[in-house]
């Protein structure tokens, strides 16, 4: 199974492509994604708030797709609008996280026994790999400033215990769901591998990690 620390290296498989990231959303067709009710019926579009978009997409029945599109959202709004809603960023991670059966990916790598490239082909599909792509990954694009300034992926083991206004990474954040504690690992090996993707990847080979 693919193995990270703070310290060593990661092996990663050759990577398969992912869907190319479009630098824009459209308001549109994220309504469009929006379950038919009452609200969907009353909903000015142009009148909507980024904010009252991403809340959008969170809100309701699951959907992997609304919940990349929460990310969309934030990447192009501007560097002062992620830190001002870094709480509602942070919900963007527990939902993402919530799209996927955690603990039923868990069993099944411990059952089957995933190698490296098994890891790779179960987890490149959650919520979790595609929106850690889409917001630090090599090709990943933002207005200004990137994700990391408000919440940098690994948790910093350097900081002080000191009460906090946020979480600071999606790592903290992830430690929060009640599957963490049987498949944080796995958790966490998503977003790494989201994050390292690279469609110019061609060899097998380990890649550093500090």
């Amino acid at each position: 199974m693919i193995g990270f620390g703070l310290t060593g290296t990661i092996h990663v498989p050759c990577l398969l492509p992912l869907p190319p990231f479009h630098p824009s959303y459209s308001t549109e067709e994220i309504i469009n994604l929006l379950p038919d009710d009452e609200t969907k019926q009353s909903l000015d579009t142009k009148l909507l708030h980024p904010e009252d978009l991403i809340k959008l997409c969170l809100e309701g029945e699951k959907s992997a797709e609304l919940s990349l599109r929460a990310f969309d959202v934030f990447a192009w709004t501007s560097s002062s609008f992620r830190k001002t809603h870094a709480n509602l960023l942070e919900d963007c991670w527990r939902n993402a996280a919530d799209q996927d059966d955690w603990s039923k990916l868990y069993q099944a790598s411990v059952s089957e026994g995933w190698g490296d490239e098994e890891t790779l082909q179960n987890l490149k599909d959650t919520v979790l790999f595609q929106a850690s792509n889409r917001c630090y990954g090599p090709e990943a694009e933002t207005f200004g400033e990137g994700f990391d300034e408000v919440l940098s992926l690994r948790q910093e083991i350097t900081e002080p215990p000191i009460m906090k206004d946020s979480v600071s990474s999606v790592e903290a954040v992830l430690m929060q769901h009640t599957d963490y504690s049987e498949a944080g690992k796995l958790m966490l090996t998503s977003i790494m591998l989201g994050s390292l993707q690279d469609d110019n990847i061609e060899q097998e080979g380990p890649v550093p990690m500090e």
